[in-house]
C-alpha cells in the first residue's frame, strides 16, 4: 500500500463523503457478518421448532433490552417474520449508500488525478513530449487515472467493509461455538482459511508483472490509434490501409493475449477460494454429524463460514486489483516525477525588452549525448532581421528555440543587453516573443478565438485588422459563419494555407519586439506568398526577427544570414556577400534556387 500512499491526499477534498461512505460500509458489514447468521441461528428455531425457542439467550438479551417481559409465542413469531426483511432493508439501503458516495468520491479523485496530470504535463518541457508518445500520455492520463481511482477509493472502502465483514462474521461464529459447545467444528471449518490467503498471494504475485505488460501495451495501442487518426491523407495517399488494419489489427490480439492472461488469475482466485471453502464446509459437515449438531445449527454454521469466505474471496480480488493498480501507479508517477519546465529563479529581474543587442556567448547545446550546437559567439543588434539557414538538422530551430528558453543551454549563455535571459521570469521573457510555426496548431473554436490566442484582451476590430495584416480577413469573411467559424480539431477544417495566415495573424495581434518565424509562408501558395511576404516585410520593421529559412525566397526581406552546418556558423553575412564568398551557401543555392531568381 505504501506505493499508493502519495495519492491519498486526493481523499481530503472527498472526506466526508468517503467516511459516510465507509460507514455504511460498516453497517452493510454488520447486517451481513452478524445479522445473516444470527437470523439462521435464532429466526428459523422460531419458526420450525416451537419448543424452547423462547428461552434462547439471544432472545432473552432482547426482552432484557427492550423491557419486554415475557412474550407471547404469537409475538416472538411475528417479530421473528420482521427480523428478517428488517436486515435485508438495512442491509440493501447500507450497501446502495456505500455504493453512491464511493463512486462519488472516486469520480472526484479521478478529476483531481486528471487534473493534477494535464496541470503536470503543461509544466514538462519539450523534450519530454519529443521522448514520448501523445497516444501513451493520453492513455495514463485516462486509463491508468481511472485504475488508480479504484485502487484509491474503491479498494480503500473494501480494504474495511470485507475486514469488518469478516470479523462480525467469526464473532458470530465463536457466539454460535459458544452456544453450541461446537469449537472443534468451527476450527475444522476455518482452517482451510490459510489455504485461500496462499492462493491469493500466489495469484498476486503473477498479476503484477502481467499488468504492467498490460498497461503499456494499452498505452502503445492508444499511441497507434491516434497516429492514424492524425494521418488520414498519407495512409491514403501511400496506400498504408492494409499496413495500418494490420498493425491494429495484431497490437489488439496483443492486448486481448495479455487482458486474457490477467483475467485468468484473477478470476482463478474467486473459485479457487469457494473450493477451498466447500472443502472446508465439508469436513465442517462431517465433524458436525458426527457431534449430533442439529439442523438449525448447522445452518447458522453454515451462514456465518459463508459470511466469513466471502469478504475473504473479494479481498482476494481486491489484491488482484492492487497490483494492477501499482501498474498504473508507477507509470502516472512517471509523468508526476518528471522534472519541470526550466524553473524561474527564486527572484526574476525585473523585464525589459532588449534595446541595444540578443547575444550568444560561448552557446553549447545537445541532446542528450548528441551535440547540437557549438561554442557559438554572435550578436544580433535590436532590430536586424536575421536568416537561419542550413541543411536538417544542422542546429537553426534549436538556436531559435534557445531564445525564449524553450531549452537552457549546458554552456554559455543568451543575454538581453548583458542580463542573462535566465534570470527573467519565463512568463516576461515569452510574452515579449512571438512564433509562428511552420505547422501551426489551431485550437477547437472559432477562428477569432484562435486569432485571440496572440492576445486576450483584444477586441473584435483589432482581432479582424490582424487577419487583414496577415492576408487573411477576405477569406475568412467569405466563410459562412465567418470569424466565427469553427476551426475543427487541430484547425483541419481549413486549408493549410488558411491555418498559417491564421497563425501570423496571432503574431500581428501580439505586437512582440522579437518574431521567430519557422518558414512562416511555407504552406502558402505563390498568390498568397506574395501577399503575405509584404506582409511580413512591414511586420518585421523595427522588430528583432529570426526567421527559419526552408526555402531560400524567404531571405529576400532579411538583412542578415547565418549558415549553420553540424551545429556551428560558417557564414555570416547578407544574401548577397555570401553568395560570393561562402562555399556552403553558393551549394545550397546552386542546388535548391536554380531558376528562382534569387
Amino acid at each position: 500500500m505504501n506505493r499508493f500512499r502519495p495519492y491519498y491526499k486526493y481523499l481530503l477534498s472527498v472526506r466526508w463523503h468517503f467516511s459516510a461512505g465507509v460507514i455504511a460500509g460498516l453497517i452493510y458489514a454488520i447486517a451481513s457478518g452478524a445479522g445473516l447468521p444470527l437470523m439462521t441461528k435464532v429466526v428459523f428455531p422460531i419458526l420450525f421448532r416451537k419448543e424452547g425457542a423462547a428461552n434462547d439467550p439471544w432472545i432473552a438479551w432482547v426482552q432484557q433490552t427492550l423491557g419486554l417481559g415475557e412474550i407471547s409465542q404469537d409475538r416472538l413469531l411475528l417479530f421473528s417474520c420482521l427480523w428478517i426483511p428488517v436486515v435485508f432493508i438495512v442491509r440493501a439501503a447500507a450497501g446502495y449508500a456505500n455504493s453512491m458516495l464511493i463512486q462519488y468520491s472516486g469520480l472526484r479523485v479521478v478529476e483531481s488525478i486528471r487534473t493534477d496530470l494535464f496541470i503536470k504535463l503543461q509544466h514538462l518541457p519539450l523534450s519530454f513530449f519529443k521522448r514520448n508518445k501523445s497516444g501513451d500520455l493520453l492513455a495514463r492520463l485516462m486509463s491508468d487515472a481511472e485504475l488508480l481511482r479504484q485502487v484509491v477509493v474503491n479498494n480503500s472502502s473494501d480494504l474495511i467493509k470485507q475486514p469488518a465483514t469478516l470479523v462480525f462474521a467469526l464473532c458470530s461464529l465463536i457466539y454460535m461455538a459458544i452456544q453450541d459447545h461446537s469449537f472443534f467444528i468451527a476450527l475444522v471449518a476455518l482452517i482451510t482459511v490459510p489455504f485461500s490467503v496462499m492462493l491469493i498471494r500466489g495469484a498476486g504475485k503473477r498479476l503484477a508483472a502481467k499488468a504492467r505488460s498490460l498497461q503499456q501495451r494499452g498505452g502503445d495501442l492508444t499511441a497507434a490509434l491516434s497516429e492514424s487518426l492524425q494521418s488520414p491523407l498519407e495512409i491514403r495517399a501511400y496506400n498504408l490501409e492494409e499496413r495500418q488494419i494490420g498493425m491494429f489489427k495484431r497490437r489488439v490480439r496483443e492486448m486481448l493475449r495479455l487482458t486474457m492472461k490477467v483475467a485468468k488469475y484473477r478470476m482463478a482466485i474467486s473459485p479457487s477460494i469457494e473450493v477451498v471453502a466447500a472443502a472446508g464446509f465439508a469436513a465442517s459437515l462431517y465433524v458436525g454429524v458426527k457431534n449430533q449438531m442439529t439442523l438449525e445449527d448447522f445452518l447458522a454454521l453454515g451462514m456465518a463460514l459463508y459470511m466469513s469466505y466471502e469478504p475473504v474471496k473479494k479481498l482476494g480480488l481486491v489484491h488482484s486489483q492492487l497490483k494492477q493498480g501499482a501498474a498504473a501507479a508507477e507509470r502516472i508517477e512517471f509523468i508526476l516525477h518528471e522534472p519541470d519546465e526550466l524553473e524561474d529563479r527564486a527572484n526574476p529581474a525585473p523585464f525589459s525588452p532588449p534595446r541595444e543587442a540578443i547575444r550568444f556567448e560561448n552557446l553549447s547545446f545537445a541532446y542528450g549525448e548528441e551535440p547540437v550546437l557549438k561554442n557559438i559567439s554572435l550578436s544580433i543588434p535590436i532590430g536586424q532581421v536575421v536568416a537561419l539557414v542550413g541543411p536538417s538538422g544542422a542546429g537553426k530551430s534549436t538556436f531559435a528555440q534557445l531564445i525564449p528558453r524553450f531549452y537552457d543551454p549546458q554552456s554559455g549563455s543568451v543575454t538581453f543587453d548583458g542580463t542573462d535571459i535566465r534570470s527573467f521570469a519565463k512568463k516576461d521573457l515569452r510574452n515579449s516573443i512571438a512564433v509562428v510555426p511552420q505547422m501551426p496548431s489551431l485550437f477547437l473554436g472559432s477562428i477569432a478565438e484562435n486569432i485571440r490566442i496572440g492576445r486576450e484582451n483584444a477586441t473584435d476590430e483589432e482581432v479582424r485588422e490582424a487577419a487583414r495584416r496577415a492576408h487573411a480577413d477576405e477569406f475568412i469573411r467569405n466563410l459562412p459563419e465567418g470569424y466565427e467559424t469553427q476551426v475543427g480539431e487541430r484547425g483541419d477544417l481549413l486549408s493549410g494555407g488558411q491555418r498559417q495566415r491564421i497563425a501570423i495573424a496571432r503574431a500581428f495581434l501580439k505586437d512582440a519586439p522579437i518574431l521567430i518565424l519557422d518558414e512562416a509562408t511555407s504552406a502558402l501558395d505563390s498568390e498568397s506568398e506574395a501577399m503575405v511576404q509584404q506582409a511580413l516585410a512591414a511586420l518585421v520593421k523595427g522588430r528583432t526577427t529570426f526567421i527559419i529559412a526552408h526555402r531560400f525566397s524567404t531571405i529576400t526581406i532579411a538583412d542578415r544570414v547565418l549558415v549553420f552546418q553540424q551545429g556551428v556558423i560558417t557564414g555570416d553575412g547578407n544574401h548577397e556577400q555570401l553568395r560570393v564568398s561562402d562555399p556552403t551557401y553558393q551549394a545550397m543555392i546552386g542546388s535548391q534556387l536554380l531558376g528562382s531568381g534569387i
